[in-house]
């Protein structure tokens, strides 16, 4: 039975399945549940020169934390009678999958539920998916959501 469950969460269907199943493992399990989030800035520094150019980096950054907030607010206000608490990350200079990971052990969590967007061609062959990343890094179980 797991203990300590992370589930990572952005503004997608497939992100809202995730949060579904581990809302459904935590309560049968009576465990704790981590809503995790990660702003994503590492997308800004891509494009810093663009986006120099048209308007200030740190608003932008602004805009991805707040973002990145009422999101978990709003996951924690439909938690219910859970065992809750949220995690807003930052992706400062290294990928989603690391940050996730990096909290994941810090915080020892034994389950991590993600959502799997279904990347496919080029794009996962560069880059592969955030989720596979994860599973492939984790020292905890990794449970792989599918839009449902």
């Amino acid at each position: 039975m797991y203990t300590k469950i992370m589930v990572a969460i952005d503004d997608s269907e497939t992100s809202r399945c995730a949060l579904a199943e581990a809302k459904h493992i935590a309560r049968s399990g009576n465990a704790q549940l981590y809503i995790t989030h990660v702003a994503d800035e590492t997308l800004l520094g891509m494009h810093n020169r663009t986006f120099s150019t048209t308007f200030n980096l740190d608003h932008a950054l602004q805009a991805l934390v707040k973002a990145g907030e009422e999101l978990l607010a709003a996951a924690l206000q439909d938690a219910g009678e859970l065992k809750v608490e949220t995690v807003l990350l930052e992706a400062r200079q290294q990928r989603v999958s690391e940050t996730l990971v990096a909290k994941a052990n810090e915080l020892g969590v034994d389950l991590i539920v993600i959502g799997r967007h279904g990347q496919r061609g080029l794009a996962k062959l560069i880059v592969g998916s955030v989720a596979e990343q994860v599973a492939k890094m984790a020292d905890a179980s990794v449970l792989l959501v599918w839009k449902h």
